[in-house]
């Protein structure tokens, strides 16, 4: 028997944070803005598909005052989660958000030549869109 752990295949999840007065904004952020399809909502989340993935938004007040295991988790500040735009829908996002108002506070070039651009959503935590994998495989 090896002793290597077995691998995992991908993210399924991925939880970012916001304040109980910022839900609708939030919703609308996620939904309109960036066109991602929410899958499920509860009380003190949204469930929003990415690709194999789910990104998952929770008011951090909300799930503060959760009994039991699974709700041991949250943030006091912001958070950071990237998504992937191939490399011809890059440019797009870049417009897209610019019409609806959102400021791009910084874009890199990386040292394998992908490239990423960082914002922010209304409760603060830092997005940032790719132009394809930036990590080694």
């Amino acid at each position: 028997m090896s002793d290597a752990p077995a691998s995992f295949e991908n993210v399924l999840e991925t939880s970012l944070y916001h304040d109980s007065s910022q839900r609708a904004e939030i919703e609308s952020f996620y939904s309109q803005t960036l066109g991602l399809r929410l899958v499920s909502s509860w009380p003190d989340g949204l469930a929003f598909r990415v690709g194999a993935g789910v990104l998952l938004l929770f008011d951090r007040q909300g799930v503060a005052r959760r009994d039991g295991p699974i709700a041991a988790h949250g943030s006091t500040g912001p958070g950071h989660a990237c998504l992937v735009a191939h490399s011809h829908g890059y440019e797009e996002w870049k417009r897209r958000l610019a019409e609806r108002g959102v400021e791009i506070t910084h874009e890199h070039e990386w040292d394998s030549g992908r490239r990423s651009f960082y914002f922010q959503d209304p409760a603060g935590n830092l997005l940032e869109i790719a132009d394809g994998d930036l990590w080694p495989g």
